[in-house]
């Protein structure tokens, strides 16, 4: 019924929104037009005239015009309804990666678009630390991976501003968070999605570590560590990760990406080698795939044997900053092949003209209708594909700079 309620609404903005019509067929006749010539040439790996950096500021610019005046940004641009209300937990991860823009090109834009974002997330808090589900709608019900998303951006604004309010607020989500944490490392009660323990919580994990990190806190550690823990008991030795546990939806790429980011990055983090090999085996498992197929399935059933035949965008873009990763703590080679050509795969995927939602987005699928946020462009798609893009001229710029050297 939430589905069907969900498609009626998809409907009607539509008919409220004729002006959108024309952007949604050409989208549609787009994708189409381009899967066709993809089956006649083998899927061979993309090749594209636009410069990463012209690209990452195209990301950029959508994330920029989407912000609200107060400083939300919405989870989604709809191709039949629009902007969407603001999303506090995607906004909440974005911020590390408007800082990172602003240093890395000297943005001045970015750099207070992350301020504003951090004032309007202080200003959704509830009593307990913790913050609000969902989208922006007034609800106030706590949720344990918002939080600890909003948590990965309140560490960042405090590197960035030493604002004591700022730290106060990151302080308490943490303890809220160890608070509603099972014994066995999981989140499962209060607060969590349908109720149960999820794996891709690891990047709560990550969140908690960050913050211990930056505040020495022990029991900020101590909760990731415990978290963490328990995840690395549910990816097997084929690299599945088990225990994302999505009732009712299949396992999307790009949760799984969140599973071996959260475990990565955390790993990363702590110095925990076991995490960093976990991660490592399950993303080796995709990179494998990526070169055999050239293309990655938008979902994956059990042990990766099979698979919706559609592309999850922000799951790519995620694989992509999971493979430049290791590549930088490995020096295999391999994770930056895979990543470059990932990334050009998703820099021709980008809309260059045409309306405003639309323009530097990431549709949620590709094709625009394929079984993960259909006819949107979402602003995780965005953020993940920024971290990415600005990865590659990091990692570009470092190996170019030992070639010249040796």
């Amino acid at each position: 019924m939430s589905r069907r309620r969900k498609a009626v609404a998809e409907a009607v903005g539509l008919i409220k929104g004729p002006q959108r019509i024309f952007p949604l067929l050409f989208r549609v006749w787009a994708d189409a037009m381009r899967s066709s010539l993809q089956r006649r040439t083998l899927y061979s790996y993309s090749s594209t005239t636009r410069p990463t950096g012209e690209a990452l500021r195209l990301v950029i610019r959508w994330i920029l015009r989407a912000q609200r005046n107060d400083g939300g940004i919405p989870a989604y641009y709809s191709l039949l309804r629009g902007y969407s209300e603001s999303y506090p937990e995607v906004t909440g991860y974005i911020v590390p990666t408007l800082y990172d823009f602003s240093h890395a090109i000297g943005d001045v834009n970015s750099a207070q678009a992350a301020e504003r974002a951090t004032n309007w997330l202080l200003s959704l808090r509830l009593g307990t630390g913790a913050f609000p589900a969902g989208l922006h709608t007034g609800d106030e019900k706590p949720s344990v991976f918002n939080t600890g998303q909003i948590l990965q951006g309140l560490v960042r604004a405090y590197v960035e501003t030493n604002r004591a309010e700022i730290l106060n607020a990151a302080n308490a989500a943490g303890d809220w968070l160890a608070s509603v944490q099972n014994d066995d490392g999981a989140w499962s009660r209060l607060g969590t999605y349908q109720g149960s323990a999820h794996t891709y919580y690891s990047m709560v994990a990550w969140s908690l570590a960050l913050l211990a990190s930056e505040t020495k806190t022990t029991r900020h550690k101590v909760t990731a560590e415990r978290n963490l823990d328990w995840v690395l008991k549910q990816i097997e030795p084929s690299g599945w990760t088990g225990g994302i546990n999505l009732k009712g939806y299949p396992t999307f790429l790009h949760f799984i990406a969140y599973v071996i980011q959260g475990v990565l990055e955390c790993g990363i983090v702590l110095d925990r080698r076991d995490a960093v090999a976990a991660a490592s085996r399950s993303a080796w498992v995709l990179l494998r795939k990526f070169e055999v197929h050239k293309a990655l399935l938008g979902t994956y059933d059990e042990h990766f044997k099979s698979g919706m035949k559609f592309v999850c965008l922000t799951g790519n873009a995620q694989m992509s900053c999971i493979w430049l990763r290791l590549y930088e703590v490995t020096g295999e080679l391999r994770y930056l092949n895979a990543a470059l050509k990932m990334n050009e795969l998703l820099k021709e995927s980008l809309q260059t003209r045409g309306n405003r939602g639309a323009v530097g987005g990431v549709a949620g699928s590709y094709p625009t209708w394929g079984a993960y946020q259909p006819l949107r462009y979402i602003s995780w798609g965005c953020k993940f594909l920024a971290d990415a893009l600005m990865l590659e001229l990091r990692l570009k710029r470092a190996f170019e700079a030992r070639a010249c050297v040796s």
